[in-house]
């Protein structure tokens, strides 16, 4: 398995250092201009204010927008940086095994001395670890930002926050590749499948506040289980945390179930 798991990563090596510094521009353009924001935060929450109920739910999870906690998870935790580590965890997972069914090299994979499921889970893992690399850079330097502009957020609230993002990132990847397992059909829906269930979740679970009728169907999404105001005040139960360990290891289960009974030479 470490075999495979080194050669995809140096497959992805080139693409995973454009999504770090594309992930560490996105942090430096965000916090550079918060000491400008901050000294007009009275006017700018005025403002914020007189939007109707559900589209502020659009834009953050908590009332006040310009305070510290309210700025770093309205304009990054809420949506933006699971955005950003979601479209690469689902392209990822779109790749692993997709990217050799589609090139026709996944058989030379398979006779080498290791089986289908195997191959699955290395490939999974690989997968995993440049979401994991990508989130952690990101983190970095996400911390290093709020010491230079002096935002005041706690760095372990910060750490903890990230380490929910890329957890919620791994889910879309995870169902991702259980849709490339599944064979041709599924790789068609390799991204469309993953993207509505992330951000059709998010439109969803952002009105389920206002409209009573959505706040079941919001259950099944992610976005009902990531709260990004509570991560940073580190209020944030953890026990919501365990939908997204459910729904990875139901996806890989059933991934390697699909997998490992595929007849690949023709599909």
């Amino acid at each position: 398995m470490t075999p495979i798991i080194s050669w995809t990563l140096r497959q992805k090596r080139n693409a995973t250092v454009w999504w770090c510094i594309g992930i560490i521009s996105f942090v430096f353009l965000t916090l550079i201009f918060y000491p400008t924001i901050r000294d007009q935060s009275v006017q700018l929450n005025k403002s914020f204010d007189n939007l109707p109920a559900t589209a502020k739910q659009l834009f953050t999870d908590t009332s006040d927008l310009f305070s510290p906690i309210g700025y770093l998870s309205s304009q990054m935790f809420y949506l933006m940086m699971p955005l950003l580590l979601g479209v690469m965890a689902i392209g990822q997972g779109a790749s692993l095994i997709g990217r050799e069914e589609r090139d026709s090299t996944i058989e030379l994979l398979l006779s080498r001395p290791i089986s289908r499921g195997h191959l699955l889970l290395a490939k999974a893992a690989a997968g995993a670890l440049t979401v994991l690399v990508a989130g952690v850079i990101g983190t970095g330097f996400t911390v290093l930002m709020v010491n230079l502009v002096n935002l005041d957020v706690a760095v372990r609230f910060i750490v903890q926050t990230d380490a929910a993002v890329i957890l919620m990132a791994l889910n879309f990847g995870a169902l991702a590749l259980l849709m490339t397992a599944l064979g041709r059909r599924g790789r068609g829906l390799a991204i469309g499948v993953p993207a509505v269930y992330a951000l059709g979740g998010y439109i969803l679970v952002s009105m389920a506040s206002s409209v009573e009728w959505l706040r079941w169907p919001a259950k099944l999404f992610p976005f009902n289980y990531y709260h990004s105001s509570e991560l940073l005040r580190g209020t944030y139960n953890w026990a919501n945390a365990l939908y997204f360990v459910a729904v990875i290891m139901v996806c890989m289960v059933v991934a390697w179930l699909a997998f490992r009974r595929r007849d690949l030479l023709s599909s």
